[in-house]
């Protein structure tokens, strides 16, 4: 697990959108991804607008389509530590 702690704070650009590792999830294990530029309005518990915050998506580490690393996660790994985490498969 010490290999994905090393995604955290890595930045990529993946299909046109900027985006940045905050928080690895152990369960899955999952990585948090953040879009670092634009915002979204978040919504309180009654539906009404509250505020903007950068708008978040995780990741899982396993592609679901193929027996490798999800794409985005091999994007912000790049070639070295990509290798490393494969190992974790």
């Amino acid at each position: 697990m010490l290999a994905l702690r090393e995604l955290i704070g890595r930045e990529a650009v993946v299909d046109g959108v900027h985006c940045q590792v905050i928080e690895i999830l152990e369960s899955g294990p999952r990585v948090v991804v953040c879009e670092t530029v634009g915002s979204h309005i978040q919504s309180n518990q009654f539906g009404d607008p509250q505020r903007r915050v950068p708008r978040t998506h995780t990741v899982p580490l396993k592609s679901q389509i193929e027996k490798d690393l999800h794409p985005v996660i091999r994007t912000l790994a790049g070639e070295d530590l990509t290798h490393r985490l494969r190992s974790l498969l």
